[in-house]
């Protein structure tokens, strides 16, 4: 439906606009270059490289944009809502950071901005309702395979080393079963995310929730008995992250 097609090319652009806008470190010099620096330590994780505190009063290109060689395991579970069928959603999600920018913000602080290539695999547990059982739709539980690239950004906040976090990204996803709420084994996929995080030695830890959305924006599909609708499935999940550096 209308809605679905403009939900996804939203959050598409905003995902592309986040990534292609220039994204600049202004740290200038005395203590709101000290914040600046301390605050890139404190959200990336890592040491601050190749900055000299007495020589370069901006950081380099290096520390602006950089790549990554990390990947994070996440968990999550959550149930559907406002869908046609009631499902839970079990998923195990497998990405891998490709590259990591900085933005900075008024009194030096700084912000991370992460591309991220992600694989999600859910276990789809389906809860038989009214309509199906009066129509006698012989459903079973299923799975759910996604690939979507996604934008991550790591908010320049900190209390004890917990820093928040935000993320979000639009790609595709094959179902095995399409039950009443799309027409199709095919959809976009939509996701959304908010949590805190907190830096290990060796990694990093966080907690969150986030909202999923799957639709073929009635781009293809069928409508017929069976699946009589493409109202989409959406659903909020809790999630628990672990990322390891390498």
């Amino acid at each position: 439906m209308k809605g679905c097609r403009r939900g996804w090319v939203l959050a598409l652009s905003v995902s592309i606009f986040s990534l292609v806008t220039p994204l600049t470190v202004l740290a200038g010099d005395g203590a709101s270059s000290s914040v600046s620096r301390t605050l890139y330590r404190g959200i990336v994780g890592i040491p601050s490289p190749g900055v000299d505190e007495k020589l370069s009063p901006v950081l380099p290109l290096a520390a602006i944009f950089k790549r990554q060689n990390e990947y994070q395991i996440k968990l999550a579970y959550g149930r559907t809502f406002g869908t046609s069928t009631e499902l839970d959603y079990a998923t195990l999600e497998v990405n891998r950071s490709l590259v990591r920018s900085l933005s900075s913000f008024p009194l030096g602080a700084v912000a991370t901005t992460e591309l991220q290539l992600a694989l999600l695999a859910s276990y789809v547990v389906y809860y038989e309702g009214v309509i199906e059982r009066v129509k006698r739709l012989n459903f079973q539980d299923g799975y759910e395979l996604a690939w979507l690239p996604k934008t991550k950004i790591s908010l320049p906040v900190s209390l004890l080393n917990v820093i928040p976090y935000m993320e979000g990204g639009a790609g595709m996803s094959y179902v095995s079963e399409t039950y009443r709420n799309s027409g199709s084994r095919w959809n976009w996929s939509l996701l959304g995310a908010m949590g805190f995080e907190k830096s290990l030695s060796h990694g990093v830890v966080s907690l969150g929730f986030q909202w999923r959305h799957l639709s073929n924006g009635n781009m293809w599909g069928k409508g017929d008995e069976l699946h009589n609708s493409n109202s989409g499935t959406d659903m909020i999940q809790g999630i628990a992250t672990f990322v390891q550096r390498f």
